[in-house]
């Protein structure tokens, strides 16, 4: 079946999700998380785009821009193949590290843009029940001042500027608007999930992908690739850490740590 054109918007504004291959963990620690940043800003220089927000969890991240000197698609290919290059490096592996086609839809209006970028920036919320102030890997710490590391961009200004003109007043405004509860549905990472993925086909098609045999799982210089894939398999849902020892061969206190650490970040 023929691909489906992207809806055109009128604005030039996107909300846009890219997603892990196979729905994999592609945003493995902090580090890699502050590349992701890195790779938007560096790939904005120029005018190139303007972004409103983002918001990167670990196996997808969900970002709002504006077209100005460069179409999304070209945009979007070259955040992906940065980003990509510099994952597969680090984490000595092959293949593609998002799904081919990223997603998107058109924001035509200026309550439409507030309602994504509220709903962005809640991420965290709806996929853990954090606070959005406690999450350190989204915009709404950069609106609201809590990452001294980070510049407001003048796009970032302007929308705090259509809360109120006085900025202390639009930041307790921008707090409270991001407390209210939407109606509206936008693009969801869970609206592409398969059904029933077989855990097993999952670790084959992995152990493929770098062409190794089960047992390299279990060598202590491959232990980022096993934390990688217990993530995998912890995302895919319907399958235990015990089970995840079982199937990979991976010790099942390293499964447990690796399943820790995970609910922790969130």
């Amino acid at each position: 079946m023929a691909r489906q054109a992207r809806k055109k918007s009128e604005s030039g504004i996107y909300h846009v999700m890219l997603r892990g291959s196979e729905r994999r963990p592609v945003f493995l620690n902090d580090e890699d998380k502050q590349r992701f940043v890195e790779i938007i800003l560096q790939k904005k220089q120029g005018s190139a785009c303007r972004l409103y927000a983002f918001c990167i969890l670990d196996n997808h991240v969900h970002m709002v821009f504006q077209e100005v000197r460069q179409p999304l698609d070209t945009l979007m290919k070259r955040i992906g193949v940065t980003y990509a290059a510099y994952f597969n490096k680090k984490y000595d592996r092959i293949g593609p590290v998002f799904q081919d086609r990223f997603r998107s839809e058109a924001i035509e209006d200026e309550p439409y843009l507030l309602s994504v970028i509220r709903y962005v920036h809640n991420n965290p919320v709806k996929l853990a029940g954090d606070f959005t102030i406690n999450y350190p890997w989204s915009t709404y710490s950069w609106y609201m001042g809590y990452r001294p590391d980070a510049v407001l961009l003048p796009e970032m200004e302007e929308t705090l500027h259509l809360f109120s003109a006085n900025r202390h007043r639009a930041l307790q405004l921008f707090s409270e608007f991001h407390l209210q509860e939407e109606e509206r549905q936008f693009l969801e990472v869970a609206a592409t999930k398969k059904a029933n993925e077989d855990p097993q086909e999952l670790i084959a098609a992995y152990l493929q992908s770098r062409q190794w045999m089960l047992a390299d799982l279990c060598k202590n210089e491959n232990l980022s690739a096993a934390v990688e894939l217990v993530k995998m398999l912890l995302a895919s849902g319907g399958v235990s850490g015990r089970q995840i020892a079982q199937m990979t061969g991976i010790n099942r206190e390293r499964v447990r740590k690796i399943a820790v650490s995970v609910e922790s970040s969130l």
